[in-house]
């Protein structure tokens, strides 16, 4: 079992906290790029595009890559219901403040703004259901994503932790090559998730608490799983915050890719479909294009 450090690693925390801040950003250029946002500017601007798509690309996969290794290591620390009561306070308390504080009053200003506040009272129970959870959940959405990987680690937790003890975890050979591989499977193996819901009952992407405790999870939870193992497995955390040119050149790639899905892969395609309210909806290629974007940046 890999001991618990006796020092916590700052720069982890630097870069957590650097990725919510750039959050700031990501959100302001939005206005003037080619994407829909509550409010878009009449001149679309493709250097704000871009520079939207580019930390879009990353940002949040090595937000729960840091979160799942900073998870598992309180895991070691804690009894197993206690290190659970800790993680669900740690981030659903913020999410439960945040709602009357943040997203609740932004809700009612956007109403009035977009002229919507006179045909609420017209809407089906399920239409303001869904309406509110869209709205009031929103930029909040990776707090409870985390609840629910918190919760289903438990279980997933445990099992790392046997199978580790029951194992010679020096021989555990990690790589690049073989990452990258396994994580563009995954995001195709999520498109095609999606892709079936899609054609099989579409509507359901349409809701809210579905896409941010369903398919939001199903997405992240490979990255936060990484970050646990990075935990683990030192070797496998030095190909994350060691600079590689091969890496930095095969994330440059991937974002190219990522760009040409944004660009062409909407409407008919076969890869992706547009769905109301979900801006931050992950793209068929995100899996393999955050991976490779970590290590430069990590």
């Amino acid at each position: 079992m890999n001991p618990v450090p006796a020092q916590r690693e700052y720069f982890l925390d630097s870069i957590r906290a650097w990725l919510m801040l750039l959050g700031i950003p990501f959100h302001i250029s939005l206005i003037y790029s080619s994407h829909t946002w509550h409010v878009n500017s009449a001149e679309p601007s493709l250097w704000l595009t871009l520079f939207n798509d580019f930390i879009h690309s990353f940002r949040m996969q090595v937000f729960f890559v840091i979160s799942g290794y900073f998870s598992y290591m309180l895991f070691l620390r804690y009894p197993l219901k206690k290190w659970w009561k800790v993680r669900v306070e740690r981030v659903g308390i913020p999410m439960l403040t945040a709602i009357p504080l943040l997203t609740l009053p932004q809700f009612i200003m956007l109403q009035y703004v977009k002229g919507k506040a006179e045909s609420w009272p017209g809407l089906s129970l399920y239409d303001k259901y869904n309406t509110l959870a869209w709205e009031l959940i929103s930029h909040l959405w990776f707090l409870l994503v985390l609840v629910v990987m918190t919760t289903l680690c438990v279980w997933i937790f445990k099992r790392i932790r046997n199978n580790l003890e029951n194992s010679d975890k020096t021989n555990k050979k990690f790589s690049m090559v073989k990452l990258s591989v396994i994580f563009l499977c995954l995001g195709i193996g999520y498109a095609v998730i999606r892709r079936t819901i899609f054609i099989v009952y579409p509507p359901i992407l349409s809701n809210g608490m579905f896409n941010f405790i369903v398919m939001q999870t199903l997405f992240y939870l490979p990255f936060f799983i990484l970050g646990a193992l990075a935990f683990i497995f030192p070797h496998l955390k030095t190909l994350f915050t060691t600079p590689s040119r091969g890496c930095t050149l095969a994330a440059a790639l991937a974002f190219v890719a990522y760009l040409l899905n944004q660009r062409y892969g909407s409407g008919d395609a076969w890869m992706y479909e547009n769905r109301v309210g979900d801006h931050h909806g992950p793209r068929s290629v995100d899996g393999e294009c955050g991976l490779l974007l970590r290590p430069p940046f990590a």
